[in-house]
């Protein structure tokens, strides 16, 4: 079977699935959740964004709900991640993973999200919007649900202003006919550039 462009925008959708599952499995075990609150951290931080951003536009059904298989596989890793102490996702290194992983999703989610909405009719602004919306949303119910303050509002290295010039770049993509694939593999690179170097160089809004 050949390798389509349809099949790698899935994988991007998988991979993207998997990191923010990852970043929900991270907080909700540093909080001493049980199985039940690591799966539904892991379950909204991946689907909170493309959820919001399927019942504003009246896209059904939701992304979870029509690929069902995805919630099987984060409660296999629920499952696999609940045993492990809640001192092992404050070690250092799982820290460094997490915000590497967070990038990952931001970049994957927002580029997803803008292509979403853009087949949907949606202008560039309001594309540009939804992309910013699916790119962060799934974070913030997921800090909100473990009793943070969501990274989005707080005046910290950028992350919002990441998804947004990443939905952009997406979307310019497409209106200079450049494939989705290689339009969205561009937007999550960069994305995830500007968020890591961001982090690195501790790089903020001026107000």
């Amino acid at each position: 079977m050949i390798f389509s462009q349809a099949h790698a925008l899935a994988l991007v959708e998988l991979l993207g699935v998997l990191a923010f599952a990852f970043t929900g499995i991270i907080e909700a075990r540093k909080k001493n959740m049980d199985l039940i609150g690591v799966y539904t951290v892991s379950m909204i931080t991946a689907f909170g964004g493309g959820t919001v951003r399927d019942l504003m536009i009246g896209h059904y059904p939701l992304y979870w709900v029509q690929h069902s298989g995805y919630a099987l596989i984060l409660l296999g890793f629920a499952v696999a991640a609940a045993p492990l102490s809640s001192s092992f996702y404050e070690n250092p290194h799982i820290t460094k993973i997490f915000i590497v992983l967070d990038a990952l999703g931001l970049g994957l989610f927002s580029a997803v999200g803008a292509g979403v909405a853009h087949q949907a009719g949606c202008d560039f602004y309001i594309s540009l919007l939804l992309g910013v919306v699916t790119g962060v949303f799934g974070g913030v119910i997921r800090d909100i649900i473990c009793n943070e303050i969501p990274n989005v509002f707080r005046r910290n290295e950028l992350y919002a202003t990441c998804a947004v010039f990443g939905s952009a770049v997406f979307l310019i993509c497409l209106y200079l006919s450049v494939d989705e694939l290689s339009a969205t593999l561009i937007s999550i690179a960069f994305t995830v550039t500007l968020r890591l170097v961001s982090v690195k160089y501790r790089v903020k809004l001026p107000f």
